[in-house]
């Protein structure tokens, strides 16, 4: 549980990221609502789509990790799946705090700019419901985002589908306040605020790392054991 809420709170911390990422899609279908219609649900819905979307990579990632896993320990390796993601976890970390390289150096794939991404965007768009919103959330899950990378490994060393599911889904939880309220945020925040927080979840994520490289350290019998690994 307590590694649960430390995802959340990286969730809480890094969504102003979010709000930078996916912000402009929110404010699209906003604009296209009907004035005459609430805007909560259209809201309640994007959020449960990009959220349901987190999960189930994450559940498939844990699924994946635990035959990973598997294989390790045949393989007298027993933490290797611990020890990978760990080190991914705090390179990612590193990179998210502008340490190591160019920051949002693994979100830069062009996806958006494919024509299946546009096309996708444009009918979602077109149909004008809050059910379309659902939809949106779910393709707008797909999106690369650097903050996401080292979650889902996160999620790949917790040990099957349901915890890797619940990885992401305290992630994603994290972030909804933000993106419910965004257009508020973004006018009060100032920008050296976001950065700020944006660089103490990249912390966060670098201390799950090095917690992950010494429990995988700790299952090869490298180290023993610790309170808090």
């Amino acid at each position: 549980m307590p590694i649960y809420f430390e995802i959340f709170i990286i969730g809480l911390l890094g969504s102003t990221h979010c709000i930078g990422m996916c912000g402009g899609f929110v404010a699209m279908y906003s604009l296209r609502k009907p004035a005459t219609e609430p805007s909560f649900p259209y809201h309640l819905l994007y959020n449960l789509g990009r959220i349901t979307t987190y999960s189930l990579i994450g559940g498939t990632l844990g699924y994946v990790g635990s035959f990973a896993a598997s294989l390790g320990r045949h393989r007298g390796i027993p933490g290797a799946v611990l020890l990978f993601s760990g080190v991914i976890m705090i390179l990612m970390g590193l990179n998210l705090a502008g340490i190591l390289g160019k920051r949002g150096l693994f979100e830069d794939t062009g996806i958006t700019e494919r024509t299946f991404f546009r096309t996708s965007l444009h009918r979602i768009l077109a149909l004008e419901s809050a059910w379309g919103t659902l939809l949106l959330g779910l393709l707008l899950g797909f999106l690369p985002c650097g903050l996401l990378y080292p979650l889902f490994m996160n999620a790949a060393a917790s040990g099957g589908f349901v915890s890797g599911m619940v990885v992401m889904l305290a992630f994603g939880l994290g972030t909804v306040p933000a993106m419910m309220s965004f257009g508020y945020l973004v006018s009060h925040i100032q920008p050296h605020m976001k950065v700020f927080l944006y660089r103490i979840a990249a912390v966060l994520i670098v201390l799950l790392g090095v917690r992950s490289l010494l429990r995988g350290m700790a299952f090869n019998g490298w180290i023993p054991f610790g309170k808090y690994w």
